[in-house]
């Protein structure tokens, strides 16, 4: 039998580590680690958005501008499933219409592109469905305009969904 010091030490431990579960299922679920970034001739080097950590974790308003030839490679640390429905979702800032190609990776060394041609605004789904890749932890978006204030399409995050 525990005594009540122990029920309290042993209850306090289950919170904490319920509540470090959560934390960490819901960091998953947001690209973590920056692979490879280039930015493209338009985007100036001094201006906040040129920096590509701000494409990390979940949406907060900041953003990397991907201006045509810029290329950023994010990483999960997790395998995200090719499951029914959409699999991915960006969340871009602006409505300046501006695109990107998206391609995916189980590896981070070949990268297969997704059928949707170039994305814009708002928040955008996704599905691996028809790339043949049962999971990915890579995903790479390449600019292919420079509209906009902040040139190019402002990626705010990627979340897996599955």
């Amino acid at each position: 039998m525990l005594g009540p010091r122990k029920c309290a030490i042993l209850a306090a431990s289950t919170v904490v580590g319920l509540l470090g579960c959560t934390d960490g299922n819901l960091q998953d679920r947001y690209a973590s680690a920056v692979e490879r970034y280039q930015a493209g001739p338009a985007v100036r080097s001094e201006a906040p958005y040129y920096d590509p950590a701000r494409a990390l974790g979940a949406p907060d308003g900041k953003t990397v501008a991907l201006a045509e030839e810029s290329v950023l490679v994010v990483r999960f640390f997790r395998e995200i499933p090719d499951a029914p429905g959409s699999d991915l979702r960006l969340f871009e800032v602006g409505s300046d219409s501006s695109s990107v190609r998206v391609s995916v990776s189980a590896d981070g060394r070949t990268f297969v592109p997704l059928t949707t041609p170039g994305l814009s605004g708002g928040a955008t789904e996704l599905d691996l469905d028809g790339t043949g890749l049962p999971f990915v932890s890579f995903v790479s978006l390449e600019g292919l305009d420079n509209f906009g204030t902040d040139p190019g399409f402002d990626l705010d995050a990627v979340e897996a969904l599955h």
